[in-house]
Protein backbone atom coordinates (compact mmCIF):
# COMPACT_ATOMS: atom_id res chain seq x y z
CA UNK A 1 0.00 0.00 0.00
CA UNK A 2 2.87 2.37 0.76
CA UNK A 3 4.24 1.75 -2.71
CA UNK A 4 0.99 2.91 -4.27
CA UNK A 5 0.92 5.99 -2.04
CA UNK A 6 4.50 6.85 -2.96
CA UNK A 7 3.69 6.38 -6.65
CA UNK A 8 1.21 9.28 -6.56
CA UNK A 9 2.51 12.65 -7.72
CA UNK A 10 3.29 15.18 -5.01
CA UNK A 11 0.46 17.64 -5.67
CA UNK A 12 -2.16 14.91 -6.11
CA UNK A 13 -1.22 13.21 -2.84
CA UNK A 14 -1.31 16.50 -0.93
CA UNK A 15 -4.65 17.52 -2.46
CA UNK A 16 -6.29 14.17 -1.68
CA UNK A 17 -4.93 14.19 1.87
CA UNK A 18 -6.07 17.73 2.56
CA UNK A 19 -9.52 17.12 1.09
CA UNK A 20 -9.92 13.99 3.22
CA UNK A 21 -9.12 15.96 6.34
CA UNK A 22 -11.49 18.78 5.42
CA UNK A 23 -14.46 16.81 4.10
CA UNK A 24 -14.46 13.56 6.09
CA UNK A 25 -16.38 14.99 9.09
CA UNK A 26 -19.09 16.22 6.72
CA UNK A 27 -19.26 12.81 5.00
CA UNK A 28 -19.47 11.00 8.33
CA UNK A 29 -22.23 13.39 9.39
CA UNK A 30 -24.19 12.59 6.23
CA UNK A 31 -23.59 8.87 6.65
CA UNK A 32 -25.07 9.04 10.13
CA UNK A 33 -28.42 9.97 8.55
CA UNK A 34 -28.35 6.94 6.24
CA UNK A 35 -27.03 4.38 8.73
CA UNK A 36 -27.40 4.25 12.49
CA UNK A 37 -23.80 4.86 13.55
CA UNK A 38 -22.71 5.00 17.16
CA UNK A 39 -20.10 7.40 18.47
CA UNK A 40 -17.48 4.65 18.64
CA UNK A 41 -18.05 3.69 15.01
CA UNK A 42 -17.75 7.31 13.93
CA UNK A 43 -14.47 7.65 15.80
CA UNK A 44 -13.07 4.46 14.24
CA UNK A 45 -14.04 5.56 10.73
CA UNK A 46 -12.62 9.02 11.34
CA UNK A 47 -9.34 7.70 12.70
CA UNK A 48 -8.85 5.41 9.69
CA UNK A 49 -9.57 8.24 7.27
CA UNK A 50 -7.32 10.68 9.16
CA UNK A 51 -4.44 8.20 9.30
CA UNK A 52 -4.69 7.60 5.54
CA UNK A 53 -4.81 11.36 4.92
CA UNK A 54 -1.76 11.92 7.09
CA UNK A 55 0.12 9.22 5.16
CA UNK A 56 -0.70 10.99 1.91
CA UNK A 57 0.39 14.39 3.21
CA UNK A 58 3.61 13.01 4.69
CA UNK A 59 4.42 11.27 1.42
CA UNK A 60 3.94 14.53 -0.48
CA UNK A 61 6.08 16.41 2.03
CA UNK A 62 8.84 13.81 1.76
CA UNK A 63 8.86 14.06 -2.03
CA UNK A 64 9.01 17.84 -1.87
CA UNK A 65 11.74 17.81 0.75
CA UNK A 66 13.88 15.38 -1.23
CA UNK A 67 13.35 17.39 -4.45
CA UNK A 68 14.26 20.75 -2.89
CA UNK A 69 17.18 19.33 -0.91
CA UNK A 70 19.08 18.37 -4.05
Amino acid sequence: MLGKIKALPEKVAFTIGLSLILFSPFCIFLMSFLFPLGNGTKMIIGSVVYSFAILLILSAADKRHSRIGK
